[in-house]
């Protein structure tokens, strides 16, 4: 005959109780945060990409991402917009800063620019000024 303890039970009926509630809600999702920083470059701008996760246990945003990029307000006589452009952001240790450097034909304008930049892992959005 085996015997059951009482705490075996108790932990038994709440990870019952769990399991769906993690299958239809999710484990949760890493949050992270994103800059784009433009500098002149030869023939055009280097755009930096950095992010970093909220949370010091959780990993940065990584792997083959898409940039894309788009002019606040009428976009006549702007650049033209980026979209979709994959570029490669290197996976480092929980909590730590990647970055990476995008380089586009380009001339500044003062306009201000919708950046967006999703990976596998994520996606964060953010404004920089070109």
């Amino acid at each position: 005959m085996t015997t059951t303890s009482v705490l075996a039970k108790i932990g038994a009926a709440a990870a019952a109780v769990a399991a769906p509630a993690v299958l239809l809600l999710g484990a949760g999702t890493a949050q992270a945060s994103m800059n784009a920083v433009a500098n002149p470059g030869p023939g055009g701008v280097d755009v930096f990409v950095t992010t970093w996760p909220n949370n010091a246990a959780e990993t940065a945003p990584s792997g083959w991402c898409l940039f894309n990029s788009s002019v606040v307000g009428n976009p006549v006589g702007k650049p033209l917009p980026a979209i979709n452009v994959p570029f490669y952001l290197p996976k480092n240790p929980p909590g730590a800063v990647t970055s990476s450097r995008l380089w586009f034909p380009s001339y500044p304008t003062g306009s201000t620019w919708n950046i967006s930049v999703d990976c596998p892992n994520g996606s964060q959005t953010s404004q920089l000024v070109w």
